[in-house]
């Protein structure tokens, strides 16, 4: 056990408050700091602790392709921390709100925890600190990202709650609305390309907008300045028109190079990466826009497989991941056209791990199941585009193969956030091109999420 003499690093204003008010011991486990390195900062008033096995774990995930730069900034967090108040032992102030962080020592007894729950592994280590706490009398939330710590808590008879500080308001945002309109509206529509649609106004920025009166109809996408433009069904990129109006937004935006991020949601079989290939083909081959498609898929196989188990070189571990890009564009393009492709590399498929430190320059981006990254890694590929790059993301929120990811964390959120920005559009697919097989395990997989 350890011990230590008390230094008292508050003001008197600081204790005043902290007698006031009843304040809550929140324990802090790795996956809350690997999502968000500041969140130490964020819990108010409150005692924030900090168990030990957390650094180590954090030390560890230093120099993870992925995580390493959530775990060096989470440390560095705290090496300021050490560095302003020499020892972290006790509690030392964290925000301006009068909270307490201190890296807690002691309280790793096991013997209060099933027997199943006792050993080395981090997260026992972190429910027995949390649980000796409460059995000292404090009032304590194990927080945590992991939902099977959630759920060992509450056997445990221990209060655990999810991190919560990053959440965003879901409001189920399509892309896509529904506006009546006059036949005035829709004729002028037609015939300038661009009219003012009462109700338009209210609407975010690239929505998309089925309009409309009581003789015709009309497609549209809203402007910055409120307008609606009009989104013509003949359009096409590299051969394909989109089918259902979701699709023909979505390939008016994909054309569109002043909307730098694109994503592009929808469940399997709606024709999200075979569009965005094709928008990519057509500004890379006709008109010159980028030099390349760098797609980029998350190393999440079904089952979890991970990229290191497997067998043979980097490009030999690739294959699997690119052969389903290559899979959509032999359904697209004829054979010339795809040996054109592969002979001048046009097309790049790499592991998201490869994201980190590069610039990428003049480069039609595709993420492609972005469901599956963290909204930190996901806001990592966005922060890593160059002169003339645009990205697009492809999701299925039913589809998450990365069990950190909630169905409304990651790229919903992103969505969340960007909705209403002038470089940024979303829309969701909703009509299946597949097989009546798929549809209807697709319906099966949304009925169980």
């Amino acid at each position: 056990m350890f011990e230590s003499t008390t230094t008292n690093y508050f003001s008197d204003e600081q204790l005043d408050h902290h007698t006031s008010v009843t304040t809550r011991t929140y324990v802090i486990d790795t996956s809350v700091l690997l999502s968000d390195p500041w969140a130490l900062r964020k819990f108010a008033e409150h005692a924030v602790v900090v168990p030990v096995v957390v650094i180590t774990e954090l030390e560890a995930k230093r120099h993870h392709p992925e995580l390493g730069w959530f775990a060096r900034q989470a440390l560095r967090l705290l090496e300021d921390l050490r560095s302003t108040y020499e020892r972290l032992d006790q509690p030392v102030p964290i925000n301006v709100d009068g909270g307490t962080l201190r890296v807690e020592l002691n309280h790793q007894d096991q013997s209060g925890l099933p027997a199943a729950f006792r050993g080395t592994e981090g997260d026992h280590r972190i429910l027995a600190c949390a649980l000796n706490l409460q059995l000292e009398g404090h009032d304590t939330t194990l927080v945590t990202k992991d939902v099977p710590l959630r759920v060992k808590a509450g056997a445990v008879g221990l209060a655990a709650d999810e991190y919560h500080a990053q959440d965003v308001v879901f409001t189920g945002y399509t892309g896509m609305e529904s506006l009546h309109t006059t036949a005035e509206t829709l004729d002028a529509l037609y015939r300038e390309g661009r009219a003012e649609v009462a109700g338009a106004e209210d609407l975010p920025v690239h929505c998309g907008v089925t309009l409309t009166s009581n003789t015709q109809s009309a497609l549209g996408r809203v402007c910055a300045d409120g307008t609606v433009r009009l989104v013509r069904g003949d359009s096409q990129a590299f051969g394909v028109q989109g089918r259902s109006a979701e699709q023909r937004v979505a390939l008016d935006l994909l054309l569109d190079s002043s909307v730098g991020i694109v994503s592009i949601g929808g469940r399997a079989g709606t024709g999200k990466s075979a569009l965005a290939l094709c928008a990519g083909l057509e500004a890379v081959l006709e008109r010159n826009e980028h030099r390349r498609i760098v797609v980029f898929r998350p190393l999440y196989a079904v089952g979890g497989q991970n990229l290191g188990y497997l067998p043979g070189s980097e490009t030999e571990k690739m294959n699997p991941w690119a052969q389903a890009v290559f899979d959509t564009l032999d359904g697209l393009v004829s054979d010339n056209v795809m040996a054109e492709i592969q002979a001048r590399d046009l097309i790049e498929v790499l592991p998201l791990t490869h994201i980190r430190g590069r610039s990428l320059h003049d480069s039609f981006v595709i993420v492609d199941e972005a469901q599956s990254l963290e909204r930190n890694v996901l806001l990592t590929v966005l922060s890593r585009l160059g002169r003339g790059s645009r990205v697009v993301l492809t999701h299925d929120v039913a589809q998450r193969d990365n069990l950190r990811v909630g169905r409304h964390d990651g790229v919903q959120a992103v969505i969340e956030k960007l909705k209403d920005h002038q470089l940024f559009a979303h829309i969701t697919l909703q009509r299946s091109e597949r097989s009546a097989i798929a549809e209807l395990v697709t319906d099966l997989l949304e009925d169980n999420h």
